[in-house]
């Protein structure tokens, strides 16, 4: 799910400031942001069924400015654009103070494909506080796309439901849907590039696996990235979308799903096993085994299931029976023996489809 999957995990990440103090329990700033995404996002699906999959995230529960932890850092690196909802209380957030250097980085790795920052002005601001990184290349703030009186300090357009400027809120709107869509398309077309270049061995062996639905877990998004680079390097694009933890039931079935559309259009199932812990035995059983044969079942042909193992430990279980094989990274032999067993794998997986 997402229209620039394989090569990113969301097609945009909303950062914004729900626009409250501690205590507060009315978050109008927050409720007009959602409701502008929302949409937008309605307005683009209905332009083409290519956008069907199209993927915002953003945090309905938490204010992600308050705290950038590991998990909303993999957020962000795995998203294709950045949509900065720019008002006063965002510029005093901790992603404009203390997390201002990392920010900066994630926006200049993005140089090589122009235009992957969005900044909507949603109330007006001191343009001087601005960071330099938000700047065009004389100085100037990025012009973005403007939801209110720049005349004025009054509320964005449509504040609370209100029909006032309601013309000029559908008509940026328009504007921001047109630009989005125009740069998503130029950004699946880059990697497209990128990925063919990058990975001549896939090119050269067209009977060879295309991808692999790397599982691992939020708070091992580092060692993630490490691994899929690594498979890149050996032609073997890897796809490892970062769930939400999960709050119930409802979430987790939720993220169950998109697992299993995602693994579905995959050559080979591998599980990241960083360290010791329990849990992957949980995540071995859960996922390596009963959600790996509903996505089998799913896409009526067997999906072969690895684990890359870097813990520097045996598995404490024996997994063999369910087909599932182990490839110790510590060992320098590892990404020979790994890209063979996907070629063996792969023969009665073409036999199958």
């Amino acid at each position: 799910m997402g229209f620039l999957r394989p090569y990113f995990e969301y097609d945009a990440f909303v950062s914004y400031s729900h626009g409250i103090r501690s205590g507060d329990v009315d978050a109008p700033l927050k409720d007009w942001t959602l409701d502008l995404i929302r949409k937008l996002e309605t307005d683009i699906r209905l332009v083409d069924t290519e956008f069907d999959d199209l993927h915002i995230w953003r945090d309905e529960q938490i204010d992600p400015t308050i705290q950038l932890t590991d998990e909303l850092r993999a957020k962000v690196s795995h998203s294709g654009i950045l949509m900065i909802m720019m008002s006063p209380r965002y510029l005093a957030s901790t992603w404009c103070r203390d997390e201002l250097e990392w920010f900066k980085q994630q926006v200049e790795d993005r140089t090589r494909d122009h235009g992957r920052v969005f900044v909507i002005r949603a109330l007006q601001t001191d343009q001087t506080r601005w960071p330099d990184f938000l700047r065009d290349s004389r100085g100037h703030p990025l012009p973005g796309f403007q939801f209110h009186d720049s005349q004025d300090s009054s509320m964005p357009y449509g504040w609370r439901g209100a029909d006032t400027h309601r013309d000029r809120y559908v008509q940026e709107l328009g504007r921001l849907q047109t630009a989005l869509m125009r740069r998503l398309r130029e950004l699946r077309i880059n990697a497209e590039r990128r990925a063919k270049l990058e990975a001549p061995a896939v090119a050269a062996t067209p009977t060879g696996p295309r991808r692999v639905y790397l599982h691992a877990r939020p708070e091992q998004a580092a060692v993630c990235d490490e691994v899929k680079h690594v498979l890149l390097q050996d032609g073997i694009p890897a796809t490892s979308p970062v769930v939400d933890p999960g709050r119930d039931i409802a979430d987790w079935a939720r993220q169950s799903r998109a697992r299993i559309e995602a693994a579905k259009r995959c050559d080979a199932m591998a599980l990241l096993r960083s360290d010791a812990d329990e849990r992957f035995i949980d995540d071995l059983w859960e996922i390596g085994v009963d959600e790996r044969e509903r996505i089998q079942n799913a896409r009526g042909a067997p999906l072969p299931c690895a684990v890359l193992d870097r813990s520097g430990q045996l598995l404490p279980v024996d997994v063999s029976g369910f087909g599932i094989e182990r490839f110790d990274l510590a060992n320098d032999d590892w990404r020979g023996k790994f890209h063979g067993w996907l070629d063996q794998a792969r023969a009665p997986l073409a036999t199958a489809l």
